[in-house]
């Protein structure tokens, strides 16, 4: 498994559907909210990706946010992760059930 620049195994599923989430909503706050969970474990979920990454993934601005360019690499590879994840997940239980 690959590991970050901290040492860290890369990459969690919940960190990639919380910074698809910012990155969609265009705010921490919006996506928590849409999400139903705190801003702050939001915030700390992109905050760690930033970290194993070694980049930011989002310029902050007063009361607004934009991607960087790493951000916006990393939303278009998520999307399709998790799109990945999700057809896997609906097979297995398909196939479980049938």
């Amino acid at each position: 498994m690959p590991l970050s620049a901290t040492g860290e195994a890369m990459l969690d599923l919940r960190d990639l559907r919380y910074f698809v989430a910012v990155f969609e909503a265009r705010g921490f706050g919006r996506a928590a909210a849409q999400m139903k969970v705190a801003q702050s474990n939001v915030s700390m979920r992109v905050l760690r990706l930033e970290r194993q990454l070694g980049a930011p993934l989002f310029e902050r601005r007063h009361r607004a946010i934009a991607p960087t360019p790493r951000g916006e690499l990393l939303y278009r590879h998520a999307l399709r992760v998790l799109g990945e994840v999700e057809e896997l997940e609906t097979t297995m239980l398909r196939r479980e059930a049938g």
